[in-house]
């Protein structure tokens, strides 16, 4: 990161990169999710949703290990990061987004944030990727900038302005760390949404339950592998070059 993104990162919680992909890539991206034949979405947050994707194709697999995203997490989150878990999310026009959730407290050792010795230090941090236009009004993610560092949690009247929608053009790429508050607003966007979500943590740590299948280990690159390791004892992580 560059010094004013550093600064931006640490002030705000989140990041946003533009153009992190052209739009040769970006179409690619939306033609692999047309492969999946995915039901339509409906009000549930569970039928927005989509995984076990990564093995299905390349271009799914490129993002685990983008330039644009890679050289925050390792930084952030350690040389020793892991993809913790990923997902897509395809929402229609008028639906329903995920409220607030997340910040920094109560403290979660799963996906804090913190500052040391002028180094970010954080447990769980996303990269959330759009594909579709999302402008000012349509909706998409939303957070409560600075929450990250609140020494309070978020109480149940607040004021709704401190809530800010952060637009983002196809190809862009947002960067938030989870003890941000942060969700999704309805979407009112003209066509599908739909974003691709990677969220990383330090080697040591874990917040999904599972493990990567063998079968998709074995179509990744040797960066990638290392970065789809299972959490290991501290100092005992092989290094992401």
């Amino acid at each position: 990161m560059t010094d004013a993104e550093r600064y931006r990162l640490d002030l705000q919680g989140y990041l946003v990169r533009r153009g992190a992909l052209d739009g040769g890539e970006v179409e690619a991206l939306l033609a692999a999710i047309d492969v999946l034949d995915l039901p339509r979405p409906g009000l549930d947050i569970g039928s927005q949703r989509f995984s076990d994707h990564l093995g299905l194709t390349r271009r799914f697999r490129d993002l685990i290990d983008h330039p644009a995203v890679l050289e925050i997490v390792r930084e952030i989150c350690g040389s020793t990061v892991r993809l913790d878990h990923a997902y897509g999310i395809v929402m229609s026009p008028g639906t329903s987004g995920l409220a607030l959730h997340g910040g920094a407290r109560p403290f979660d050792p799963a996906q804090y944030y913190l500052v040391d010795s002028g180094r970010i230090r954080t447990g769980l941090v996303a990269a959330q990727w759009a594909l579709v236009d999302h402008a000012p009004g349509a909706g998409g993610f939303m957070c409560i900038p600075g929450s990250h560092r609140s020494a309070f949690t978020l109480p149940a009247t607040f004021d709704r302005e401190l809530v800010v929608e952060v637009p983002m053009a196809p190809g862009d790429v947002v960067v938030f760390s989870e003890a941000l508050t942060h969700g999704t607003l309805p979407w009112r966007g003209q066509q599908e949404r739909r974003t691709l979500v990677y969220k990383y943590s330090p080697g040591n740590s874990s917040y999904a339950r599972h493990a990567w299948p063998e079968e998709l280990l074995g179509s990744c690159t040797p960066r990638q592998r290392l970065l789809l390791q299972p959490p290991t004892v501290a100092g005992h992580q092989p290094v992401v070059p």
